[in-house]
Protein backbone atom coordinates (compact mmCIF):
# COMPACT_ATOMS: atom_id res chain seq x y z
CA UNK A 1 0.00 0.00 0.00
CA UNK A 2 2.54 2.33 1.04
CA UNK A 3 4.09 1.54 -2.96
CA UNK A 4 0.97 2.09 -4.09
CA UNK A 5 0.74 5.37 -1.97
CA UNK A 6 3.91 6.60 -3.71
CA UNK A 7 3.39 5.66 -7.07
CA UNK A 8 0.12 7.95 -6.76
CA UNK A 9 1.89 10.88 -5.16
CA UNK A 10 4.98 10.79 -7.75
CA UNK A 11 1.65 10.53 -10.71
CA UNK A 12 0.18 13.54 -8.96
CA UNK A 13 3.50 15.59 -8.67
CA UNK A 14 4.59 15.47 -12.28
CA UNK A 15 0.80 16.15 -13.31
CA UNK A 16 0.88 19.67 -11.29
CA UNK A 17 4.37 19.88 -13.05
CA UNK A 18 2.52 18.89 -16.45
CA UNK A 19 -0.26 21.88 -15.66
CA UNK A 20 2.11 24.48 -14.48
CA UNK A 21 1.19 24.48 -11.09
CA UNK A 22 3.58 25.29 -9.00
CA UNK A 23 4.38 28.76 -9.81
CA UNK A 24 1.42 31.59 -11.76
CA UNK A 25 0.21 29.88 -14.82
CA UNK A 26 2.00 31.93 -17.69
CA UNK A 27 -0.96 33.33 -20.14
CA UNK A 28 -0.95 34.95 -23.67
CA UNK A 29 0.25 38.05 -24.27
CA UNK A 30 -1.45 40.28 -23.79
CA UNK A 31 -1.84 39.88 -20.21
CA UNK A 32 -2.98 43.27 -19.58
CA UNK A 33 -3.06 46.86 -21.00
CA UNK A 34 -0.34 48.45 -23.28
CA UNK A 35 1.32 51.77 -23.42
CA UNK A 36 1.38 53.87 -26.43
CA UNK A 37 3.40 57.41 -26.44
CA UNK A 38 2.21 59.60 -28.65
CA UNK A 39 5.15 62.39 -29.49
CA UNK A 40 2.55 65.53 -30.11
CA UNK A 41 -0.12 67.03 -27.80
CA UNK A 42 -3.49 66.86 -29.88
CA UNK A 43 -3.29 67.13 -34.07
CA UNK A 44 -3.87 65.05 -36.73
CA UNK A 45 -0.80 62.66 -35.16
CA UNK A 46 -2.86 62.57 -31.82
CA UNK A 47 -5.84 61.70 -33.64
CA UNK A 48 -4.67 58.87 -35.89
CA UNK A 49 -3.44 57.11 -32.99
CA UNK A 50 -6.52 57.32 -31.28
CA UNK A 51 -8.34 56.12 -33.75
CA UNK A 52 -5.69 52.99 -34.76
CA UNK A 53 -5.83 52.18 -30.99
CA UNK A 54 -8.99 51.90 -30.43
CA UNK A 55 -10.00 49.44 -32.44
CA UNK A 56 -6.16 47.18 -32.08
CA UNK A 57 -7.36 47.16 -28.57
CA UNK A 58 -10.98 45.27 -29.51
CA UNK A 59 -8.39 43.16 -31.48
CA UNK A 60 -5.56 42.45 -29.17
CA UNK A 61 -8.25 42.05 -26.07
CA UNK A 62 -6.89 44.79 -23.68
CA UNK A 63 -6.87 48.47 -23.09
CA UNK A 64 -3.94 50.32 -25.15
CA UNK A 65 -3.53 53.31 -23.29
CA UNK A 66 -2.27 56.62 -25.45
CA UNK A 67 0.01 58.94 -23.16
CA UNK A 68 1.35 62.51 -24.51
CA UNK A 69 4.97 62.67 -24.28
CA UNK A 70 5.41 66.35 -26.38
CA UNK A 71 8.72 67.72 -27.05
CA UNK A 72 11.94 68.21 -29.11
CA UNK A 73 9.83 67.57 -32.37
CA UNK A 74 8.70 64.27 -31.41
CA UNK A 75 12.30 63.50 -29.94
CA UNK A 76 11.11 62.88 -26.65
CA UNK A 77 8.75 60.61 -27.16
CA UNK A 78 11.47 58.61 -29.10
CA UNK A 79 13.81 58.52 -26.20
CA UNK A 80 11.12 57.52 -23.77
CA UNK A 81 10.17 54.49 -26.45
CA UNK A 82 13.56 53.21 -26.87
CA UNK A 83 14.73 53.72 -23.22
CA UNK A 84 11.31 51.17 -22.34
CA UNK A 85 11.12 47.70 -21.64
CA UNK A 86 10.83 45.50 -24.82
CA UNK A 87 7.46 43.21 -23.43
CA UNK A 88 5.14 44.32 -25.43
CA UNK A 89 3.43 46.64 -23.47
CA UNK A 90 5.40 49.78 -23.93
CA UNK A 91 4.79 51.15 -27.94
CA UNK A 92 4.88 54.05 -29.59
CA UNK A 93 4.47 56.33 -32.94
CA UNK A 94 7.21 57.57 -34.68
CA UNK A 95 7.40 59.76 -37.76
CA UNK A 96 10.37 61.15 -39.93
CA UNK A 97 11.39 64.06 -37.61
CA UNK A 98 12.69 62.18 -34.73
CA UNK A 99 13.86 59.73 -37.34
CA UNK A 100 15.52 60.93 -40.19
CA UNK A 101 16.20 65.37 -38.99
CA UNK A 102 16.62 65.11 -35.14
CA UNK A 103 19.59 62.62 -35.49
CA UNK A 104 21.42 65.20 -37.70
CA UNK A 105 20.89 68.58 -35.48
CA UNK A 106 20.66 67.39 -32.08
CA UNK A 107 22.45 64.77 -29.46
CA UNK A 108 19.91 62.24 -28.96
CA UNK A 109 19.39 59.31 -26.70
CA UNK A 110 18.71 56.73 -29.09
CA UNK A 111 19.68 55.33 -32.60
CA UNK A 112 17.06 55.69 -35.10
CA UNK A 113 17.20 52.74 -36.93
CA UNK A 114 18.48 50.23 -33.96
CA UNK A 115 16.43 51.43 -31.48
CA UNK A 116 13.47 50.28 -32.78
CA UNK A 117 11.27 47.65 -33.82
CA UNK A 118 8.93 49.41 -36.74
CA UNK A 119 5.02 47.68 -36.67
CA UNK A 120 4.08 49.16 -39.73
CA UNK A 121 4.05 52.80 -41.47
CA UNK A 122 0.42 53.32 -41.76
CA UNK A 123 -0.10 57.01 -42.94
CA UNK A 124 1.72 60.13 -45.04
CA UNK A 125 1.91 63.87 -44.40
CA UNK A 126 1.86 65.74 -47.34
CA UNK A 127 2.61 69.04 -48.08
CA UNK A 128 2.41 72.30 -50.42
CA UNK A 129 2.25 75.89 -50.82
CA UNK A 130 -0.70 77.78 -50.98
CA UNK A 131 -1.32 81.48 -51.63
CA UNK A 132 -4.86 83.48 -51.19
CA UNK A 133 -7.27 83.15 -53.43
CA UNK A 134 -7.72 86.90 -54.44
CA UNK A 135 -3.86 86.58 -55.65
CA UNK A 136 -2.60 86.96 -59.12
CA UNK A 137 -0.23 83.56 -58.37
CA UNK A 138 -2.45 81.31 -59.94
CA UNK A 139 0.32 78.60 -60.26
CA UNK A 140 3.79 77.22 -59.30
CA UNK A 141 5.00 78.87 -62.45
CA UNK A 142 3.48 82.14 -61.19
CA UNK A 143 4.91 81.90 -57.95
CA UNK A 144 8.52 81.12 -59.25
CA UNK A 145 8.42 84.31 -62.11
CA UNK A 146 6.98 86.43 -59.22
CA UNK A 147 9.96 85.55 -56.60
CA UNK A 148 12.74 85.60 -59.59
CA UNK A 149 11.38 89.79 -60.57
CA UNK A 150 11.54 90.26 -56.60
CA UNK A 151 14.67 88.54 -55.39
CA UNK A 152 14.31 88.67 -51.54
CA UNK A 153 10.71 90.73 -51.00
CA UNK A 154 8.51 87.46 -51.25
CA UNK A 155 7.69 85.94 -47.78
CA UNK A 156 6.37 82.24 -46.85
CA UNK A 157 5.20 81.08 -43.82
CA UNK A 158 5.88 77.77 -42.26
CA UNK A 159 6.46 76.15 -38.35
CA UNK A 160 9.97 75.77 -37.45
CA UNK A 161 13.42 75.64 -39.07
CA UNK A 162 14.69 71.89 -40.54
CA UNK A 163 10.56 70.57 -40.84
CA UNK A 164 8.91 69.11 -44.12
CA UNK A 165 7.06 72.80 -44.88
CA UNK A 166 10.75 74.58 -44.89
CA UNK A 167 12.55 72.35 -46.64
CA UNK A 168 10.20 71.84 -49.41
CA UNK A 169 10.30 75.61 -50.28
CA UNK A 170 13.94 75.29 -49.52
CA UNK A 171 14.10 72.96 -52.27
CA UNK A 172 12.57 74.51 -54.90
CA UNK A 173 14.66 77.93 -54.33
CA UNK A 174 17.44 75.72 -54.54
CA UNK A 175 16.68 74.33 -58.03
CA UNK A 176 15.22 77.62 -59.50
CA UNK A 177 18.02 80.26 -57.89
CA UNK A 178 15.06 81.94 -55.74
CA UNK A 179 15.83 83.93 -52.56
CA UNK A 180 12.70 84.43 -50.35
CA UNK A 181 12.27 85.14 -46.55
CA UNK A 182 10.82 82.03 -44.21
CA UNK A 183 8.47 83.70 -41.79
CA UNK A 184 8.98 80.82 -39.18
CA UNK A 185 5.64 80.47 -36.47
CA UNK A 186 5.63 77.92 -33.37
CA UNK A 187 1.94 77.06 -34.28
CA UNK A 188 -0.04 75.90 -37.41
CA UNK A 189 -2.96 78.22 -37.09
CA UNK A 190 -1.00 81.19 -36.97
CA UNK A 191 1.60 80.55 -40.09
CA UNK A 192 -1.89 80.01 -42.01
CA UNK A 193 -3.23 83.23 -40.54
CA UNK A 194 -0.28 85.40 -41.95
CA UNK A 195 -1.06 84.31 -45.51
CA UNK A 196 -4.91 84.55 -44.79
CA UNK A 197 -4.09 88.80 -43.03
CA UNK A 198 -1.85 89.51 -46.31
CA UNK A 199 1.30 89.54 -43.62
CA UNK A 200 3.12 86.80 -46.03
CA UNK A 201 2.38 85.79 -49.72
CA UNK A 202 2.87 82.01 -49.34
CA UNK A 203 2.27 79.28 -46.62
CA UNK A 204 3.82 75.94 -46.78
CA UNK A 205 1.71 73.40 -44.86
CA UNK A 206 -0.41 70.08 -44.95
CA UNK A 207 -4.00 69.22 -46.26
CA UNK A 208 -5.51 69.47 -42.17
CA UNK A 209 -3.65 73.00 -41.90
CA UNK A 210 -5.34 74.58 -45.44
CA UNK A 211 -7.75 72.19 -47.04
CA UNK A 212 -10.91 73.67 -45.01
CA UNK A 213 -9.34 77.51 -45.97
CA UNK A 214 -9.07 75.85 -50.10
CA UNK A 215 -12.46 74.61 -49.70
CA UNK A 216 -13.99 77.42 -48.65
CA UNK A 217 -12.32 79.84 -51.18
CA UNK A 218 -9.90 81.83 -49.27
CA UNK A 219 -6.98 79.44 -50.10
CA UNK A 220 -5.26 78.00 -53.35
CA UNK A 221 -2.77 75.30 -53.53
CA UNK A 222 0.14 75.95 -56.25
CA UNK A 223 0.94 72.44 -56.00
CA UNK A 224 1.71 69.11 -54.13
CA UNK A 225 4.96 68.97 -52.79
CA UNK A 226 4.64 65.61 -51.88
CA UNK A 227 4.70 62.70 -54.43
CA UNK A 228 0.51 61.72 -54.73
CA UNK A 229 -1.95 64.74 -55.57
CA UNK A 230 -3.66 65.91 -52.70
CA UNK A 231 -6.99 63.88 -53.07
CA UNK A 232 -9.10 66.88 -51.55
CA UNK A 233 -7.52 68.76 -54.89
CA UNK A 234 -7.11 66.03 -57.21
CA UNK A 235 -6.54 69.05 -59.82
CA UNK A 236 -3.38 70.27 -58.63
CA UNK A 237 -0.04 68.45 -60.23
CA UNK A 238 3.02 67.52 -58.12
CA UNK A 239 5.81 69.02 -58.58
CA UNK A 240 7.44 66.16 -60.23
CA UNK A 241 4.93 66.66 -63.22
CA UNK A 242 5.79 70.26 -63.19
CA UNK A 243 9.67 68.89 -63.66
CA UNK A 244 11.07 69.22 -60.53
CA UNK A 245 13.19 66.25 -59.03
CA UNK A 246 11.81 66.45 -55.53
CA UNK A 247 9.19 65.49 -53.13
CA UNK A 248 8.74 65.96 -49.39
CA UNK A 249 6.95 63.44 -47.41
CA UNK A 250 6.43 62.49 -43.73
CA UNK A 251 5.06 59.32 -42.15
CA UNK A 252 3.38 58.23 -39.40
CA UNK A 253 4.42 54.46 -37.88
CA UNK A 254 4.05 52.78 -35.17
CA UNK A 255 6.90 50.59 -32.76
CA UNK A 256 8.44 48.98 -30.41
CA UNK A 257 11.42 48.77 -27.98
CA UNK A 258 14.11 47.16 -30.13
CA UNK A 259 14.41 43.59 -28.93
CA UNK A 260 10.80 43.07 -28.33
CA UNK A 261 10.12 39.13 -29.32
CA UNK A 262 9.21 38.06 -32.41
CA UNK A 263 5.70 35.99 -30.86
CA UNK A 264 4.51 39.20 -29.66
CA UNK A 265 5.74 41.30 -33.03
CA UNK A 266 3.71 38.29 -34.49
CA UNK A 267 0.56 39.67 -32.56
CA UNK A 268 0.82 42.83 -32.92
CA UNK A 269 1.87 43.41 -36.62
CA UNK A 270 -1.89 42.18 -37.68
CA UNK A 271 -3.29 43.64 -35.05
CA UNK A 272 -2.96 47.26 -35.86
CA UNK A 273 -2.86 46.10 -39.67
CA UNK A 274 -6.62 45.36 -39.69
CA UNK A 275 -7.54 48.31 -37.66
CA UNK A 276 -6.63 50.32 -40.66
CA UNK A 277 -9.47 48.62 -42.62
CA UNK A 278 -12.02 49.51 -39.45
CA UNK A 279 -14.72 51.71 -41.07
CA UNK A 280 -14.32 54.49 -38.63
CA UNK A 281 -10.30 54.98 -38.72
CA UNK A 282 -11.37 55.52 -42.35
CA UNK A 283 -13.44 58.05 -41.71
CA UNK A 284 -11.16 60.06 -39.26
CA UNK A 285 -8.17 59.52 -41.31
CA UNK A 286 -10.58 60.84 -44.28
CA UNK A 287 -11.83 63.53 -41.93
CA UNK A 288 -8.02 64.99 -40.57
CA UNK A 289 -6.63 64.65 -44.09
CA UNK A 290 -3.99 62.12 -43.73
CA UNK A 291 -4.08 59.57 -46.73
CA UNK A 292 -3.93 55.47 -45.31
CA UNK A 293 -0.75 54.20 -46.79
CA UNK A 294 0.12 50.57 -45.20
CA UNK A 295 4.13 49.70 -45.27
CA UNK A 296 5.04 47.15 -43.25
CA UNK A 297 8.04 47.71 -40.42
CA UNK A 298 11.03 46.59 -43.17
CA UNK A 299 9.14 48.55 -45.75
CA UNK A 300 8.89 51.58 -43.41
CA UNK A 301 12.63 51.06 -41.92
CA UNK A 302 14.39 51.49 -45.65
CA UNK A 303 11.76 54.51 -46.75
CA UNK A 304 13.40 56.02 -43.27
CA UNK A 305 16.91 55.47 -43.87
CA UNK A 306 16.55 56.31 -47.58
CA UNK A 307 15.59 59.46 -46.41
CA UNK A 308 17.99 59.78 -43.45
CA UNK A 309 20.83 60.30 -46.16
CA UNK A 310 18.62 62.81 -48.29
CA UNK A 311 18.15 65.08 -44.79
CA UNK A 312 21.30 65.03 -44.24
CA UNK A 313 22.77 66.94 -47.06
CA UNK A 314 19.70 69.28 -46.72
CA UNK A 315 20.55 69.94 -43.07
CA UNK A 316 24.01 70.68 -44.07
CA UNK A 317 22.62 72.84 -46.95
CA UNK A 318 20.41 75.26 -44.58
CA UNK A 319 23.21 75.02 -41.70
CA UNK A 320 21.21 73.54 -39.24
CA UNK A 321 23.91 70.21 -39.22
CA UNK A 322 25.22 70.26 -35.12
CA UNK A 323 28.42 70.02 -36.21
CA UNK A 324 28.08 73.21 -37.80
CA UNK A 325 26.66 74.67 -34.44
CA UNK A 326 29.25 77.20 -32.89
Amino acid sequence: MKSLGKILFISLFVTILGLGGFGPARGEYPERPITMVCPYSGGTADSSLRAITNQAQKILGQPIIVVNKPGASGSLAAGVLAAARPDGYNLGMVTFGPLTMAPHMYDIPYDPFNSFDFIMGFGKYMYGPCVRSDSPIKSLKDLVKHAKANPGKVKYSTVGLATPTHFGMVQLAKREGLKWDVVVFKEVPAAVSACLGGHVEVVSQTPAAVVPSIKSGQLRLLASMSDTRWKWVPDVPTVRELGYDFDVVSWLALAAPKGTPKAIMDKLIPAFKKALDDPEVVTIMDRIYVPIVYRSGEEFRKLAEDEYKGMEKMIRYVGLHKSQKK
